[in-house]
């Protein structure tokens, strides 16, 4: 009787199968340093988050442009207009001038869980060496110094006094005033410290929460800055022949239900797929304004001695909620909850935030004003640890259930297959003795 060896090669192909899935996700989470795809974790069973992504088309721009700015932006400097391709906020060649648009709060800005994509181009001459100055992406709780007359030194010092202290003719801040509150995502095209330009494009990320103690400094490309960098370890490097002349996007995505900041960049020269550039999970409140509990979106640019075009070409801001509920069910834990869920689902990123961590954050939230003077840079962590041994046991475990469902597949087939023929054997050897039973031929 021959052996029947085919049940034993499909355990040794699944066996293999399987091996060689566990080490594709484990080096591809090992090798994923920012500069790769990110890898999105899934749930492969189970159901799907009752948070959903709702898209904010007051704080939103797209072509023609100039419906949407009537009704729900400030501009500001020589920005230029051109209602079917693009807000040049700078110009190539056109000294010491700034630009910048933000939302004015007419529309819906009270955004709490949210994701912003700005799509922008910086452009210059081929042969001039080098740029400046930069550009710079806002979510700020203060409008005032776009909507007031400030020509005047005592127009000046009144806004000073009514805002605590922001300095509204400042254009510091990449066209923004420089301790204007808020986060602020500085991508500098010109090194003003040292003679290393080849190390430029970067970004740096600053929070400023008190106009009185909170400054951003250019002359130092940020290193002196009052400010909150919250990348501290260093500036964060962008690809040079991938940002220049090219249609870029940057991604911000942040949380405040659970605390979580994550920045990314999409260079469409290199594919269709987002980059992290910087991400945290510290507890880090953006400001609101505090009579509308508003947060207001911009994108300015800044010309110094040195010039570059920099154009605004769409910005899409989209809130995360909860499906049919309350917004005020989003200030408790079971709506963490189902953050976390919708977080790991939509972007592959697991947080598991504790209740007595969430009475914290809820405690620090109730008083995001507290002034305690400039903080040193190591108070926050630039990013939250990529923890990657258990970022690799979570893909293992999603993967493995499908794995462990086919081997179980597998296993009850065998099973009902070795019944099977048993049963045919019995069946066979009763057959049999009946068959035998009776007188022998003569």
């Amino acid at each position: 009787m021959t052996r029947d060896v085919r049940s034993g090669k499909l355990a040794i192909s699944l066996l293999i199968l399987s091996l060689f899935l566990i080490f594709q996700v484990v080096t591809r989470i090992y090798l994923n340093d920012g500069n790769e795809k990110d890898i999105e974790i899934v749930p492969l069973t189970g159901r799907r988050s009752h948070v959903t992504r709702v898209p904010n088309n007051d704080a939103s721009l797209s072509i023609p442009y100039l419906d949407k700015i009537n009704l729900f932006w400030h501009v500001g400097g020589a920005t230029q207009i051109r209602n079917a391709q693009s807000i040049k906020l700078t110009q190539d060649r056109d000294q010491h001038k700034h630009g910048l648009v933000l939302s004015n709060g007419v529309g819906d800005n009270t955004i709490n869980d949210f994701e912003i994509v700005y799509k922008f181009r910086i452009s210059n001459d081929p042969a001039t060496q080098l740029v400046g100055d930069g550009m710079c992406f806002a979510i700020t709780p203060e409008n005032g110094f776009l909507t007031q007359d400030l020509k005047s030194s005592y127009a000046r010092r009144q806004y000073m006094m009514n805002s605590h202290g922001v300095m509204g003719g400042n254009t510091d801040l990449m066209g923004f005033p420089k301790n204007l509150p808020g986060l602020f995502l500085v991508l500098d095209t010109y090194r003003n410290q040292g003679n290393d330009h080849k190390e430029t494009p970067f970004m740096d990320v600053f929070l400023n929460v008190a106009p009185e103690s909170d400054s951003y400094d250019i002359n130092s490309d940020g290193e002196l800055s009052t400010s909150l960098r919250l990348n501290s370890k260093g500036h964060i490097n962008l690809k040079m022949d991938a940002l220049w002349n090219e249609v870029t996007k940057l991604r911000i995505i942040y949380l405040e239900s659970i605390s979580f900041l994550k920045i990314d960049i999409q260079y469409a020269k290199e594919g269709n797929y987002w980059v992290e550039l910087f991400q945290t999970t510290e507890n880090l409140y953006l400001p609101k304004n505090i009579h509308t509990g508003q947060r207001y979106i911009g994108c300015g640019a800044l010309n110094g001695q040195l010039t570059e075009t920099v154009e605004l070409l769409e910005v899409c801001t989209s809130e995360f909620h909860w499906n049919d509920k309350d917004e005020s069910i989003e200030d408790t834990y079971d709506y963490v909850k189902e953050a976390e869920l919708f977080l790991e689902q939509e972007f592959g990123e697991t947080l598991d935030m504790e209740p007595d961590e969430f009475t914290k954050w809820k405690m620090t939230k109730a008083q995001p004003n507290i002034k305690a003077g400039p903080r040193p840079t190591e108070t926050l962590a630039p990013s939250r640890p990529r923890h990657k041994l258990l970022r690799a046991a979570l893909a293992i475990w999603h993967y493995s259930e499908v794995l462990l469902s086919i081997i179980g597949i597998y296993f009850i087939s065998v099973c009902i297959r070795v019944f099977r023929r048993r049963f045919k054997r019995i069946r066979f050897r009763r057959l049999r003795g009946s068959h035998s039973v009776g007188l022998l031929p003569m």
